[in-house]
């Protein structure tokens, strides 16, 4: 016997049918915060220091080409930075990054709230480490005279006097011939035999005086082609310094010299109007006045 449901009954069934619908619709649709990836904290950080390593890695290799730009951070970059200072004053912060890479996931998702802890104390450290280094650069600034502060009034150093401040910052020269200066650096009025543009000094001596090495290094070449007669190179990392017109040379090209050590004498060889001594200092291909370095 078919069993009659009342009007009120199927709307009742209807309404709890849809609900049920509804509801597992909804279900289907919720999204739990575990579905939601987020990136590890200790990822951001590996991922901030490869971005540094690169830039890092970017800074030098123009400094490595003679970029202009670099030119004048090359002071900055020449600072010696006491590393294994900077290692100790960060020791927790690398000991905590190799920790939290050695745990394993369920390990960093059980610690949460401990790692979140302990990026708080990185940053703070982070942090302090970056005000030491933005004082040390301002104070390198200041001195060589990049930026503003007590050096202001040498912002627009030249070229040739950033290459000579480097050098008498890391270098110590002595006189390599006793005698009279009787040309200096620069520009001067050429002749037949005199060109216009000096490239280093003249140091005036009877034939025979001896040359002694101005700085340690290797020497580098030995000729006796061209302008210069015999001469010889002998360079010192970047720096070269290079004595013309002798009689003789005493090395070959190759030998370590130390500062001081005889190498020449002086002499009257290639395009000259006298005995003397034509001595250069050189850096990366670039002359500076030796006035400017050495008392002659």
């Amino acid at each position: 016997m078919e069993r009659i449901i009342s009007e009120q009954d199927r709307i009742k069934r209807a309404e709890e049918l849809i609900s049920r619908r509804r509801g597992v619709i909804s279900a289907r649709n919720i999204k739990t915060n575990n579905d939601k990836k987020k990136i590890p904290t200790i990822t951001k950080l590996f991922i901030k220091t490869i971005v540094s390593m690169c830039i890092f890695g970017i800074v030098y290799f123009l400094s490595q080409n003679n970029n202009p730009v670099i030119e004048k951070l090359k002071p900055i970059l020449a600072y010696n930075i006491n590393f294994e200072e900077l290692y100790n004053n960060n020791k927790n912060t690398f000991n905590s990054i190799i920790s939290a890479f050695s745990d394993d996931k369920e390990k960093e998702e059980n610690s949460q709230n401990n790692i979140d802890s302990n990026n708080v104390s990185v940053s703070e450290n982070v942090l302090d480490n970056n005000i030491v280094a933005n004082e040390v650069v301002n104070e390198i600034t200041n001195e060589v005279g990049i930026g503003g502060g007590e050096g202001k009034e040498n912002v627009n150093l030249s070229q040739e006097e950033q290459d000579t401040l480097y050098i008498k910052s890391n270098f110590s020269f002595i006189v390599p011939v006793v005698g009279t200066v009787t040309s200096g650096y620069g520009k001067r009025e050429p002749t037949d035999i005199i060109s216009e543009n000096h490239a280093g000094v003249d140091i005036g001596a009877t034939i025979g005086t001896e040359i002694i090495a101005a700085i340690d290094g290797t020497v580098e070449e030995v000729s006796s082609y061209g302008d210069y007669g015999n001469h010889l190179k002998i360079t010192n990392g970047d720096v070269s310094t290079l004595y013309a017109h002798c009689s003789t040379i005493l090395v070959n090209q190759g030998d370590y010299i130390t500062q001081g050590q005889k190498i020449a004498e002086v002499g009257n060889t290639g395009r000259t109007t006298g005995p003397h001594l034509h001595f250069e200092i050189i850096r990366s291909g670039r002359t500076v006045d030796p006035q400017a370095i050495l008392e002659l």
